[in-house]
């Protein structure tokens, strides 16, 4: 029994040995000057200024191309004034959008008056201000007078 006792404190006191041992060797090899401890000071100086300039960076770039990439979509979408003058004729593509702005014009094919909510037969006169949508190629508008139309979309005059 005397030696199992002895055997129990002499493998307490190797543990307690390798434990000390272990936590000097760790503490010894941490924070040398081959592998130094890295201090919130220079995290706060060094680091995060670098790393917010490199996202700034990049963030400015992407921002950049979206501007230039939104521009170019809606350079496209405004209307185009053009001005008619009496006998003229618009022919609109499919889907373009025109608006009596001044003068007189009849309607020449088909077009949708979205406005009223109404379909616009060849010949019909065109209401001013009001929103017509060309429903084929070709529909448009022939001025009667000099007249001012907006018009969005592809078309051709003659």
């Amino acid at each position: 029994m005397k030696k199992k006792r002895v055997l129990t404190v002499a493998a307490a006191v190797l543990n307690l040995a390798a434990g000390i041992g272990v936590g000097a060797y760790a503490a010894s090899n941490f924070g040398t000057q081959a592998d130094p401890l890295v201090a919130k000071s220079y995290l706060d100086q060094t680091v995060t200024p670098k790393l917010q300039a490199q996202f700034n960076a990049a963030l400015d770039e992407k921002v950049q191309l979206m501007e230039q990439q939104i521009s170019s979509a809606s350079s496209g979408l405004g209307f185009t004034v053009v001005t008619l003058s009496g006998g003229q004729t618009l022919k609109g593509g499919p889907g373009s959008e025109i608006i009596l702005r001044s003068g007189t014009a009849t309607v020449n094919g088909s077009l949708s008056d979205v406005t009223d909510g109404a379909a616009l037969a060849s010949g019909a006169v065109l209401a001013a201000n009001h929103l017509c949508m060309a429903v084929a190629q070709g529909d448009g508008v022939k001025a009667g007078s000099a007249a001012t139309v907006l018009v969005r979309g592809a078309y051709t005059v003659s």
